[in-house]
C-alpha cells in the first residue's frame, strides 16, 4: 500500500501539494502538477493508495482549487478500487 500524508500547515500552495504526491508516490518526471494529470497519475497507480490529509482547514484555505481538490479526492474514493481518502475531522 502507498501512503500519501498532507500537512495543511506544511503545504503553503498548489505547488506544495502537487510535489507532495509527486514525491510521494514517485509520479513520472512529466508529471503535469495540475489536477488533471494529478487523476492521470492516481488513476494510473496499480495497488491501494491512501491519502491521510490533517489540517485541513489550512490546507483549503492555501490552495487555489480547493474544491477541485476535494472533489478529485471524493471522486476517486469513489470510482477507483483500493483508493482512500481520509482527512479531518476523522469519523469515529
Amino acid at each position: 500500500m502507498k501512503y500519501v500524508f498532507l500537512d495543511g500547515e506544511k503545504i503553503r500552495s498548489n505547488a506544495d501539494l502537487h510535489e507532495r504526491f509527486a514525491e510521494a508516490l514517485d509520479f513520472p518526471a512529466y508529471y503535469g502538477k495540475n489536477l488533471d494529470a494529478l487523476h492521470d497519475c492516481l488513476t494510473d497507480i496499480s495497488g491501494p493508495v491512501t491519502v491521510i490529509a490533517v489540517n485541513t482547514e489550512a490546507l483549503e484555505a492555501h490552495l487555489s482549487r480547493r474544491k477541485g481538490f476535494m472533489r478529485l479526492m471524493e471522486d476517486l474514493t469513489r470510482e477507483k478500487a483500493g483508493f482512500r481518502f481520509l482527512y479531518e475531522p476523522f469519523a469515529e
